[in-house]
């Protein structure tokens, strides 16, 4: 009876040890299927978030492209207004069909806050600059004046600027920045920018060309800005994007945008300016102006629309990735457990049912149960071994999990920060605009850098702005923020300090890079560069800031470069 007994205890222990293997299976299993689960999670989440960019940035284009009608509502003769207006009511139908349809889209995928921006702020803005330019369009002729048409023009691009604002918190806002889809983020940002940008170098020369009057020096100084933004802008999409995303068929639409609008577009603006200086007639009228230049925005519009399909694409490949990896993982792990489970019953009844059987009789002979015990200790101390490999692996993903967040946010020539972390830096800002008071923006540019490159070559450009960058690093707080924001410009931040201890830090700058004989080891030589910069302490937004800083900036290039310019 004794001996039965024991046979059953330790058939118990055998049917404990069967389940604490499957449970151990179970728990190598499920993680890999939370994983996989929540990585799938990830990627759906990119597809929808790419997809509800696409759908604000065509937005975002469409307010901007309504300037077109409505310009040419403002600017159009008596015979031709009918038809244009006919044209605007359709085109603001659409538009306004669109922001419903987007603001939907961004509720029902978690977008809340935007949608609601999208519905008032938006709205109320575009309703502010449409009825500026229905009030102008009711004045008769004979009363009109080119500030009240300006007046106009400006009020729609308040419009476009709310819609950014959507935009860029989108972005911002996005789980799916980690993603494949998210290198094109920041490129379909700054085109939806280049977009206006280009829209508003005609625009704001618009009103003295359709009243036959002289430019004011604001409208020139602003079509300007515009056009400079707008060669920068284009240089830094190619910029951002990296080599290996740079297909044929984007380099031929952002080739064909230089040549069709920065060339071809731009010195038909120029050339009214120019002819508004000299005291010209000018050989285009308000029409013809929207007319000719409209077309050529659409350059900017078929780049964007080509990396958002581009982008889309790769969402979906990876979801769908994502998608076989967990039916996989799931899959595998189910057959994995069906299989354990079979070959423990299995070697419960073949193998050690008839075991213990034979032992029971070794024990009546023997009375000896010792090794049983030592067996199972042997077990557990395996399954700990297991944990402990299991943990270190985990510890060792996040460390290369932190590595690569360091990379991303680290300009690859110069170790300096990216764009990227300068978001991030932005939305921290922007979370606490205490802070902006007292926050200081150096823009730092190189004076003739293309002269550089063309005269010794691209590498020795880069090194140029290595050894700048080093320079910068190398005369701030560790506190401070140096961010590489284009080719050849820095942003310098500092938090808690004063405008005059700004400009003294940005001279200071300035004086140490061009007082210093960079060693270029491609030339065995030295050169010396010199920059410019622009300085702004303090502001309501970012935004604010940023536009100060560059004013300056452009100020201390109009000085004849080697300068520092601030209020």
């Amino acid at each position: 009876m004794m001996m039965k007994l024991h046979s059953e205890h330790i058939s118990q222990r055998l049917l404990i040890s069967m389940i604490i293997i499957i449970v151990s299976l179970l728990f190598i299993s499920i993680p890999l299927i939370v994983n996989s689960y929540q990585s799938y999670k990830r990627a759906e989440r990119a597809l929808i978030e790419i997809s509800v960019l696409r759908n604000v940035a065509e937005l975002t284009n469409n307010i901007s492209r309504e300037r077109a009608p409505a310009n040419q509502v403002m600017s159009s003769t008596p015979e031709k207004r009918a038809e244009y207006i006919q044209e605007l009511k359709r085109y603001r139908a659409n538009v306004d069909q669109q922001i419903e349809e987007t603001a939907q889209l961004l509720k029902r995928n978690g977008f809340i806050p935007h949608a609601y921006h999208l519905s008032h702020q938006l709205q109320a803005s575009l309703k502010e600059g449409r009825d500026a330019v229905d009030a102008y369009a009711a004045t008769p002729q004979s009363s009109r004046s080119s500030a009240q048409l300006d007046h106009a023009i400006q009020k729609m691009f308040a419009a476009w600027d709310s819609s950014q604002y959507v935009l860029k918190h989108v972005m911002l806002d996005s789980v799916g920045k980690d993603s494949r889809a998210a290198t094109y983020y920041s490129v379909i940002f700054v085109l939806s920018d280049l977009r206006d940008q280009a829209g508003r170098v005609a625009s704001n020369i618009m009103a003295a060309i359709t009243f036959g009057e002289k430019i004011p020096a604001e409208n020139l100084a602003n079509s300007l800005q515009n056009q400079r933004q707008a060669y920068y802008l284009w240089d830094l999409v190619h910029t951002i994007l990296p080599e290996a995303h740079k297909v044929p068929e984007y380099t031929a639409l952002h080739n064909r945008l230089k040549t069709e609008f920065l060339d071809q577009g731009i010195p038909i603006v120029k050339q009214l300016m120019e002819q508004s200086l000299q005291g010209e007639a000018y050989s285009l009228t308000g029409t013809q102006l929207t007319e000719v230049v409209v077309n050529k925005f659409s350059t900017v519009v078929d780049l964007q629309n080509y990396l958002l399909d581009y982008s889309l694409t790769l969402a979906k490949k990876d979801y769908f990735k994502a998608q076989l990896k967990l039916v996989l993982t799931l899959v595998v792990a189910l057959i994995s457990l069906m299989a354990a489970i079979f070959i423990m019953v299995y070697a419960r009844s073949k193998v050690f049912i008839p075991l213990i059987q034979a032992r029971s009789q070794i024990l009546r002979l023997a009375a000896y149960d010792d090794e049983a015990q030592g067996r199972q200790n042997s077990d557990k101390v395996t399954l700990l071994e297991a944990i402990q490999k299991l943990k270190q692996r985990l510890e060792q993903r996040d460390i290369l999990e932190l590595q690569l967040r360091n990379i991303a946010n680290t300009d690859v020539l110069t170790g300096v920060s990216n764009r990227l972390a300068l978001e991030e830096y932005i939305k921290y800002l922007e979370h606490r605009p205490e802070k902006l008071t007292k926050t200081g923006l150096i823009i730092v540019d190189v004076d003739k850098f293309k002269h550089i490159n063309d005269t010794y070559g691209h590498v020795v450009g880069d090194q140029a702005i290595k050894c700048i960058a080093d320079t910068l690093k190398a005369h701030v707080r560790a506190s401070d923020l140096v961010v590489r924001y284009g080719g050849d410009e820095f942003l310098v931040l500092i938090e808690q300090i004063e405008f005059t201890e700004a400009l003294y830090l940005a001279d200071k700058l300035r004086s140490h890079i061009v007082n210093q004989e960079f060693f270029i080891p491609e030339l065995n030589d030295y050169i010396q560069v010199s920059v410019s910069a622009g300085v702004a302490v303090g502001a309501a937004s970012w935004s604010s800031l940023l536009k100060k800083a560059d004013k300056h900036l452009f100020r201390a290039k109009a000085r004849g470069r080697n300068a520092v310019a601030g209020d």
